[in-house]
């Protein structure tokens, strides 16, 4: 059963409950280790509700969770407005973009906007930042096709942003290629734009020019060295703290 608002009515009246409850204990000056006690609540569900006034917070935050389609009903909605009413072949142009959904999602929600029952979409939300710097630092032929559309979009929303990840794509063919004597050029740059940060890391690649030079030109890497310091701590963390240099090396020749 469903609300006036399209809600499970189960679901409604039981986050109104526990919210007047924990609003009630908590306006008597109960504290909210005693509260969850009480009611036999989850500590930090109590600290939500303690958090809200408006029951309505709670309810959106439950009763309309996204799903694995919502980044796609937009496009959907588009090609259904244009003609197409095949949910097969909506299916076959989603997944090309990357939703891994079955295509009974697809028919469910094609059989809605047939029946009318459901209206057009909103625009797909802006990424997380962490999404997007995962877009920014993979590379391009590595992204989807929907992570692609969505870097294209906010690269031409913010210009900073595309300057950004023009210049951290240099650098990263910088050390891709071993042209470590190009730094400099890259450092000119990136001066050239309005990004404190990059600008801040840029400039401290200075500090120490010769070293930032040879770790971007040579081919070899400090992994092997790295390894050998993590196997030496185990070995040693193996020994509770307890193991002498004299035992530590006798172990650490041991293994080999």
């Amino acid at each position: 059963m469903l609300d006036d608002r399209g809600r499970p009515r189960r679901i409604v009246a039981t986050i109104r409950e526990r919210h007047r409850a924990v609003r009630e204990l908590l306006a008597q000056g109960r504290s909210l280790r005693r509260i969850s006690r009480d009611l036999d609540l989850d500590y930090y569900a109590v600290r939500r509700y303690a958090r809200t006034a408006d029951v309505d917070e709670p309810l959106v935050k439950v009763t309309q969770r996204r799903t694995l389609l919502d980044d796609y009903k937009p496009y959907i909605y588009q090609r259904f407005t244009q003609g197409c009413r095949n949910a097969g072949q909506l299916h076959r142009e989603v997944r090309d973009q990357g939703f891994p959904g079955d295509q009974s999602v697809v028919n469910s929600y094609v059989r809605l906007l047939k029946q009318g029952t459901v209206t057009a979409p909103p625009p797909p939300a802006l990424p997380k930042p962490r999404r997007a710097l995962r877009w920014i630092m993979n590379r391009p032929e590595r992204l989807r096709p929907d992570e692609a559309v969505g870097l294209k979009e906010i690269r031409a929303a913010c210009p900073e942003l595309d300057a950004a990840v023009e210049h951290v794509r240099a650098f990263g063919a910088l050390m891709h290629e071993h042209r470590g004597e190009d730094i400099e050029g890259w450092i000119e740059q990136v001066r050239q734009h309005d990004l404190p940060a990059l600008r801040q890391f840029a400039d401290g690649l200075l500090h120490d020019r010769d070293a930032v030079v040879a770790g971007l030109s040579s081919p070899w890497s400090s992994g092997q060295v790295e390894g050998q310091v993590t196997r030496v701590k185990l070995l040693k963390r193996a020994g509770y703290g307890r193991a002498k240099l004299d035992l530590l090396r006798t172990r650490i020749l041991l293994e080999n």
